[in-house]
């Protein structure tokens, strides 16, 4: 299990710049909609950015990346279900910090 670990880190690391840019659009998106932060387009958003993370990994590195999971044992749909769970994880902790930064800046204000 260590090893499923330490190989899914090393493929979301080729994943997380385009996971990063597709996260930060999407709170610009729903920031600037700050009367309700909706968590379900947040996570919707997540979701089709994953993808097009994954196309765009596909169409333009793959060849090059992906001998080296399968070398180690791992198929890609696992390594894809692994590298998701981990984005899914991660947007979930930041719909719960922001949602808790929001809901204190209301009670703070008085």
């Amino acid at each position: 299990m260590k090893r499923l670990s330490i190989i899914t880190f090393q493929f979301y690391r080729l994943l997380l710049l385009y996971n990063i840019a597709f996260t930060i659009l999407a709170l610009f998106l729903l920031l600037f909609n700050a009367a309700s932060l909706n968590a379900g387009i947040f996570v919707f958003a997540k979701v089709i950015g994953f993808t097009c993370a994954v196309a765009l990994h596909y169409f333009f590195s793959a060849k090059e990346n992906y001998f080296y999971f399968r070398n180690a044992g791992y198929g890609m749909r696992r390594m894809f279900v692994s590298a998701f769970a981990i984005d899914l994880s991660i947007c979930i902790s930041l719909i719960t910090i922001t949602k808790i930064i929001l809901y204190a800046g209301l009670y703070l204000k008085g």
